[in-house]
């Protein structure tokens, strides 16, 4: 900048700010997953992407290996980076959670001769 010469005006560094403020309002109008605690508006989107790894979690004696890398990989993250990796482990626990239902459900129909 010569001297004399005006800086740009504010509003251009800012706009940034505000594009991603916009964004993070639609997000948090429009997801259908909602948390209290999310201040970011990303709940929904990184609950689904770990729903299906907590699918592959609840599969006996395959998935156990798969939660304690998970849980690792998790707290390391967090402790890390600070990215609130509390959302992951809650779509991991959904899947999770939703495959094992699955899991006991085909149980009982195998046991009963369903299947």
């Amino acid at each position: 900048m010569e001297w004399g010469e005006l800086p740009p005006p504010f509003y251009d560094s800012i706009e940034p700010y505000l594009e991603r403020q916009r964004e993070r309002e639609y997000r948090m109008k429009h997801n259908w997953i909602k948390h209290p605690r999310d201040k970011v508006g990303d709940y929904q989107e990184r609950f689904l992407i770990h729903f299906p790894l907590g699918l592959m979690m609840s599969i006996p004696v395959l998935g156990w290996g798969l939660i304690w890398l998970f849980v690792y990989y998790e707290w390391s993250e967090d402790y890390w980076v600070h990215d609130f990796a509390w959302k992951d482990v809650a779509g991991a626990i959904g899947g999770y959670a939703f495959g094992t239902l699955i899991w006991i459900t085909l149980i009982i129909l195998w046991m009963i001769g369903v299947l």
